[in-house]
């Protein structure tokens, strides 16, 4: 009998030490979503785990101020801790099959996409729509000032767009590590094509740049058979006379004396408030050091 009422009393314990760690593994389910084969990079810490790995991970995530994620290594019971950096966003994120990176819900942050350089002879815009594979990032990358980053960064959840919950979407462009211009735009229910559209305008930098203004083109592949990609202008009647706000001057295309550069691509922009005639030599015809694409996840 005693060896029976032992017995019972284990099970019953054993049980509910189960129920109560499928209960932890729920309650933190429901804090994180998992995303398999993606990892974070220069994480603040890690830690190798016990059994319950996963909630584990995830609670040693909730007791730093900034964390907005984690990397985590079944195989290995390995734990990454990924926190916001000072400018507001994590770092690089890599494709790699034996991670899954697990995000906090109802955490709002912004996640850098995409960071374009200048001067490397890639593409831009084939970058972007995955056209082409650039190099891997340096860790450099990151940062939006003038560095020795010498490739594109393409975020590989750009593949994984459409199933992020986007709010908002800004391309920015940085000269001297300062943010020099931006437009900001409804990211929601958004493709990575579409999101730069006039229609879908939020803000910017520039205050005529608006969804009511009238523009020639507006739009990632802009004028594709002059090598003219994020495109936002206004004006079109010779070289001489093309106004806009901004251009990405890709390889290998040029139409027009003002995009006849070397180093290509070269990020133009108006430095004033309006537009500005690429050709025209003024003080107000901007270049770009560093082009950013931000979003906001919700």
């Amino acid at each position: 009998m005693a060896e029976l009422i032992l017995f019972v009393v284990s099970y019953l314990f054993i049980t509910f030490f189960i129920s109560m760690n499928t209960a932890e593994e729920s309650i933190y389910a429901s804090l994180f979503y998992g995303l398999a084969g993606y990892r974070v990079r220069n994480s603040l810490t890690s830690f190798t785990l016990s059994d319950s790995y996963f909630s584990e991970c995830c609670m040693r995530c909730l007791q730093y101020q900034n964390c907005y994620s984690v990397n985590i290594q079944g195989d290995d019971r390995f734990c990454e801790i990924n926190t916001l950096g000072p400018s507001g966003y994590g770092d690089l994120v890599d494709a790699n099959g034996t991670w899954t990176l697990f995000i906090r819900t109802y955490v709002p942050h912004n996640e850098l996409m995409f960071r374009a350089t200048p001067g490397v002879g890639l593409s831009v815009k084939d970058s972007w729509l995955g056209n082409i594979i650039p190099p891997t990032a340096q860790d450099t990358c990151i940062s939006m000032k003038n560095t020795s980053c010498s490739t594109h960064y393409r975020n590989p959840r750009v593949d994984i767009w459409e199933s992020l919950s986007i709010s908002q979407v800004t391309l920015e462009l940085y000269k001297h590590g300062s943010k020099v211009a931006f437009i900001a735009f409804d990211g929601k229910d958004s493709t990575i094509e579409n999101w730069f559209n006039s229609s879908r305008i939020l803000n910017s930098s520039w205050s005529n740049v608006t969804p009511s203004t009238i523009y020639n083109y507006f739009s990632i592949k802009g004028h594709s058979e002059c090598s003219r990609s994020f495109f936002v202008n206004t004006h079109y009647h010779n070289c001489s006379v093309d106004t806009g706000y901004m251009v990405v001057v890709d390889p290998p295309t040029a139409c027009c004396p003002w995009e006849n550069v070397p180093n290509k691509p070269q990020f133009f922009y108006s430095a004033a408030d309006g537009t500005v005639t690429y050709q025209s030599g003024s003080t107000d015809l901007g270049t770009a050091e560093v082009m950013a694409v931000f979003v906001n996840i919700s």
